[in-house]
């Protein structure tokens, strides 16, 4: 389990340092929460209730050094699938940035990255829906690398950058 002190990831909030624990008073009944300070957002609380497994489950160990790295080698590997259906894309994202699984996040993030491009070669922006997955999804993935890497979140695409010339 994890204790205050710890920094950890927490689904679409991103990266947070446990504060503690309280116990507040919800339609007349007593709850115990993990309180939550975002890292990047210090002046913001998320309280997530103890006795809610699927929001305690949203609540992860940020990735090594080693993992941030190693995300960063896969992500020229990995296929840029487009989801053409608006819906089913919608979709798809929305389960991505809730379910907080970091490859299929760096996988979404550079899906989006490359159809902004492609977009904006035929002189077109993206849908509006879909820059703001991009953000959201680039800010939760760019903090959480940020955080294992020692750097800020806007020194993180530079670092894939020259992570990627090096190998070059």
């Amino acid at each position: 389990m994890f204790k205050q002190g710890d920094v950890v990831s927490y689904g679409a909030t991103g990266v947070c340092r446990i504060s503690g624990e309280c116990i507040q008073k919800v339609k007349g009944e007593n709850r115990r929460y993990l309180t939550l300070k975002p890292v990047y957002s210090p002046n913001s609380t998320v309280y997530v209730p103890i006795d809610n497994e699927v929001l305690l489950g949203k609540v992860k160990n940020l990735m090594t050094d080693e993992d941030a790295k190693a995300l960063i080698q896969e992500l020229p590997l990995s296929e840029t699938d487009w989801i053409e259906n608006d819906a089913k894309r919608t979709e798809s994202f929305t389960k991505i940035i809730e379910g907080g699984n970091r490859k299929e996040l760096a996988e979404m993030v550079r899906a989006l990255y490359v159809h902004r491009r492609e977009q904006l070669s035929k002189g077109k922006r993206l849908h509006a829906s879909d820059e703001l997955f991009f953000r959201n999804a680039e800010k939760i993935l760019f903090e959480e690398l940020a955080a294992a890497l020692g750097i800020e979140p806007d020194q993180v695409l530079d670092f894939i950058e020259n992570m990627d010339k090096k190998e070059a």
